[in-house]
């Protein structure tokens, strides 16, 4: 679980060791210079939130007030550690600092400016809602304008990556799913084992932020080979969103979140199984894989993430 802090005398040290790619550093100040321009826009409201996972410092952000038309939040810098890059981090800390600027709410709006090649950043703040405005400074020509409308209505959401079966957020998660499947378990923890025993087993669990279990999306990847070739494909095993939570976009978005994970790591063919949710996956691009059917009889989908 990913948390805010504010950065003091006691643990400016932690943000100052922080250190993205040699490309990022293109984008970004460095952690120290975040911190600095904290204290020169203090005349803004200027504010640097650290960024912690359960066990590390891994982030800091920057946010300060734009009081000139149109007046809004200006995300300033934002930066995850690359150690913790590519793991849910930086989506669910950003979803955490609009959360809240919300409930704030002195402005309506949040500002980011983004360098146009940098995909990493413009894919996760586009995935959160963030929409392009079109405007192009004329001081900053490389960089796209960004705009996030905060709604009063807005539900903000975590995701989290887990490995390791015996969290209990994934757990309940899971436990869930099968009840409402009418799946009895006798050995649960003989269940969450043997995940973890494969070994390659991974999970995105959702909450909202108040900590009640959205869904999940739970995939490995599995190698499909012959006497003449081999491809690493991506298998989604167990896909599921609370009743009360469906229809409201949360598929569309761990869906999405799993098939970047698998673009991340060079496997560009996602597969699946179902006998229910066939118009989800075609409305996604999957399309049923001629041929083929899953040892239990299951239609296949497939779908080419490139």
């Amino acid at each position: 679980m990913v948390q805010l802090f504010d950065v003091n005398e006691q643990n400016w040290l932690d943000i100052f060791s922080l250190s993205v790619t040699k490309e990022q550093k293109r984008f970004l100040s460095t952690p120290s210079g975040i911190v600095a321009r904290g204290y020169i826009y203090r005349s803004c409201n200027a504010r640097v939130y650290g960024i912690r996972n359960s066990e590390h410092v891994i982030g800091v952000a920057l946010v300060r007030d734009m009081d000139e038309e149109p007046a809004c939040y200006e995300l300033q810098q934002f930066m995850i550690d690359q150690r913790f890059q590519n793991k849910g981090y930086g989506t669910e800390a950003l979803r955490l600092i609009l959360s809240l600027l919300s409930k704030e709410r002195r402005y309506s709006r949040v500002e980011v400016c983004v360098n146009k090649d940098d995909a990493a950043a413009l894919w996760t703040y586009k995935k959160v809602g963030f929409e392009d405005t079109g405007y192009i400074d004329e001081n900053l020509p490389d960089c796209y304008n960004l705009m996030y409308n905060l709604n009063k209505d807005d539900q903000l959401y975590s995701d989290i990556m887990i490995s390791d079966f015996s969290n209990p957020l994934f757990q309940t998660a899971f436990k869930k799913y099968f009840l409402e499947l009418g799946y009895t378990i006798k050995d649960w923890n003989g269940l969450f084992k043997e995940m973890n025993d494969e070994g390659d087993n991974v999970a995105f669990v959702r909450t909202s932020m108040d900590g009640e279990v959205i869904g999940f999306i739970q995939f490995k990847p599995v190698k499909c080979s012959s006497w003449f070739f081999e491809e690493t494909c991506g298998f989604i095993r167990e896909f599921w969103v609370a009743l009360e939570f469906r229809n409201k976009n949360h598929g569309t978005a761990l869906i999405s979140l799993v098939e970047k994970h698998f673009i991340d790591n060079g496997i560009y063919t996602s597969i699946l199984t179902t006998d229910t949710a066939a118009r989800f996956y075609e409305r996604h691009g999957y399309v049923k894989a001629i041929g083929c059917k899953a040892k239990n009889q299951d239609e296949v989908f497939i779908k080419h993430l490139r």
